[in-house]
């Protein structure tokens, strides 16, 4: 059996709604998905956001990439 969805209402000005119009045939997308894409992309982004800084606040120590690219390569020579 096909999972149910649910419908959410966003209301949007006139030009919001123009822009949205735009861009879904833009890029030949639905607005449902565009909207679905945006509302999930910026959760991600959020949720990213919370776990860099709290790995921040434990993390003591920053490498830059070359000298994290040179303890691995020291690491692997170990092994």
């Amino acid at each position: 059996m096909a999972e149910l969805l649910t419908i959410v209402s966003v209301r949007f000005s006139k030009a919001e709604k123009s822009l949205l119009d735009s861009y879904s045939e833009l890029h030949g997308k639905k607005q449902s998905d565009i909207l679905r894409e945006a509302a999930m992309r910026m959760i991600e982004d959020d949720q990213d956001l919370r776990l860099y800084e709290e790995a921040k606040q434990k993390t003591t120590r920053f490498y830059t990439l070359k000298e994290a690219r040179k303890e691995l390569e020291m690491e692997g020579a170990n092994l």
